[in-house]
């Protein structure tokens, strides 16, 4: 067996064994790294930390701790609260409603976080205890409170996409575009099957509201709705970057909670910066690991070598893409997101180079995957914080989302074999993608 051979298994089995042994992800990739480049002798020990810096110290990768921060501040100032009750008045009287309420309040959501755990954390209380106390069981509450908070990382403004735009260097206001279409057509599937559900099951329904009603909530909640939109406009009509926008959202955020909403307290602004540091630091250290393993897999010219493997097993696209699409699922299922996003961009990026493959598309093809794995265990973090709330089992909780993996998995195949599906909209905005 050859030498590369050798380090091939070093860098692959290495750390696979590393994450079966419950090695932190960022621990364990730098772990292989430092092991490849002792025994192979092709860079010096120095490029590690030279690459853990550099991978960091990008002005966009600011942009990160900024949307944590404002969704962070937003979410304090009873943000989820409004957007919860607005929802409600507009979807709440159709059969099923509250559970059609949680997946609007999701969408709405999702353009104050972008992040699926903090929509459980911010909306799961309000929603879970609205359900059960309507007459909804516990079950059925947390499984779509689970399977509704994956809108929020597709989208915008998305975590995940920002982090796939600045490792990648793909236009984080394409991808938002684009994820801002596969969004609605999940919401519209989730209300499909929650009328479905709550048919069969024979759930209440909430007196429609008045429209003095929905105008009053509309009110209160329109603040908060300005911001995704504030972010549209500006990031689609090239006034601001990305990163520029995330200091705009923390300003906006501030000057809602102190004096609008007037629920932001000086005591409430410790706590939140750090959730966001710890977070953010995280994140980083994930980065900049990632990046060392990205290097070292660069010199070791694994990706080609995977790619070409995959080339003379098919030379069928939909063969390669099938295979993928089963390797998105894998990687979702059993790491974090932004570890999977991080491990897969140096393997699959060259891969869906070979095969023609749009880097806005294949982009949200590959975070949407992701997001089924939110929803899967063995990590499965939405069903965790969800059935923590609902005080049920995990067990319940995943029985609870079961009926959702099918329509889920079939629009991934959807996005994957039809470009066109999120890609129209980056294209009418931006020309060419």
């Amino acid at each position: 067996m050859s030498a590369d051979m050798w380090l091939n298994i070093l860098l692959i089995g290495g750390f696979l064994v590393l994450i079966l042994l419950r090695l932190h992800m960022a621990y364990a990739m730098l772990f292989v790294s430092f092991l490849y480049i002792l025994f192979s002798g092709k860079m010096p020990m120095t490029f590690v930390a030279q690459t853990m810096v550099s991978g960091v110290a990008q002005f966009s990768m600011i942009a990160v701790p900024l949307f944590m921060a404002a969704g962070e501040i937003m979410n304090t100032s009873g943000i989820s609260r409004r957007l919860f009750d607005f929802a409600d008045s507009l979807v709440g009287h159709i059969r099923g409603g509250l559970g059609h309420v949680n997946i609007l309040a999701s969408l709405f959501f999702a353009g104050v976080s972008g992040s699926a755990a903090a929509d459980c954390a911010g909306l799961g209380n309000i929603e879970i205890k609205s359900m059960t106390d309507k007459g909804y069981d516990v079950d059925f509450s947390v499984g779509i409170t689970a399977t509704s908070s994956i809108i929020g990382p597709i989208f915008p403004p998305s975590s995940p996409m920002i982090l796939l735009g600045t490792i990648t260097g793909v236009s984080v206001g394409s991808l938002f575009m684009g994820g801002a279409v596969i969004g609605v057509i999940m919401t519209v599937i989730m209300m499909t099957v929650v009328y479905f559900i709550a048919r069969n099951k024979n759930y209440p329904v909430s007196p429609r509201a008045t429209w003095k009603q929905r105008f009053y909530h509309f009110r209160k909640a329109f603040f908060a709705l300005l911001l995704p939109a504030f972010m549209m406009i500006t990031l689609t009509s090239g006034i601001v970057s990305t990163t520029e926008v995330g200091a705009l959202s923390v300003a906006y955020a501030l000057f809602l909670g102190i004096f609008v909403y007037k629920e932001l307290k000086p005591k409430d602004f410790v706590p939140i910066f750090e959730r966001v540091v710890v977070t953010t630091g995280m994140i980083m250290l994930l980065i900049g690991g990632g990046n060392v393993l990205a290097g070292v897999m660069g010199t070791q010219q694994l990706p080609n070598q995977i790619g070409a493997a995959m080339m003379n097993l098919t030379s069928s696209y939909t063969v390669m893409m099938l295979l993928m699409l089963f390797f998105i699922l894998l990687m979702g299922t059993f790491l974090d997101t932004s570890a999977a996003l991080l491990l897969s961009v140096p393997l699959m990026f060259p891969i869906a180079h070979m095969m023609g493959m749009n880097m806005v598309h294949f982009g949200i093809t590959l975070v949407y995957g992701l997001m089924i794995g939110l929803l899967t265990p063995p990590m499965a973090i939405c069903l965790f914080i969800t059935s923590k709330i609902g005080g049920i089992s995990f067990e319940r909780a995943f029985k609870s989302v079961q009926v959702y993996y099918v329509p889920l998995i079939l629009l991934l195949f959807v996005v994957a074999f039809v470009p066109e599906l999120s890609l129209w909209l980056p294209r009418l905005v931006f020309g060419i993608v």
